[in-house]
């Protein structure tokens, strides 16, 4: 009775922890610890119920489900956005935002748009002391939207 109290107890604290890091903001890592956690609560509350533990084993099984639920229903995912359009952010950053942040106009060309960036990225760079990762990935978003809205 003691080694399932701990299977249990263990099994607990695994299932928490990878709760708590599917609320992290990569969505493609927190897809991936739902289906490794829903998958994995499902099979405990089939082999609990199984095993006789039935008030135990079918709400992990049903959180389980609800798990595997969110994962492949959930909008936004890595992998999800359409071919043929230039990349969406996650922001919702338009091009006019990107042209401001850059400090370039709108017939820019590729080269003055990497420019711009890479004079911004010198400046802004968390490495350098000046700036922040924040302000390092706006430019990034801004330089690869505009690019991207350019074409090949």
């Amino acid at each position: 009775m003691a080694a399932f109290f701990l299977g249990f107890l263990a099994l607990a604290g695994f299932l928490g922890a990878a709760w708590w890091f599917s609320r992290q903001k990569t969505a493609r890592a927190s897809r991936m610890v739902r289906i490794l956690l829903g998958g994995g609560a499902v099979v405990a509350g089939v082999l609990l119920t199984l095993r006789g533990a039935m008030p135990l084993g079918i709400p992990i099984g049903l959180f389980g489900l609800g798990m595997l639920g969110i994962a492949v229903n959930a909008p936004g995912q890595a992998g999800s956005r359409q071919q043929g359009g230039p990349p969406s952010s996650g922001g919702g950053m338009t091009l006019s935002e990107a042209r401001e942040i850059l400090s370039v106009g709108p017939d820019a060309t590729r080269e003055e748009i990497r420019q711009a960036h890479r004079n911004l990225m010198k400046k802004l760079h968390p490495d350098t002391g000046g700036g922040s990762a924040a302000l390092a990935r706006q430019v990034q978003e801004a330089r690869d939207l505009l690019l991207a809205a350019l074409g090949d």
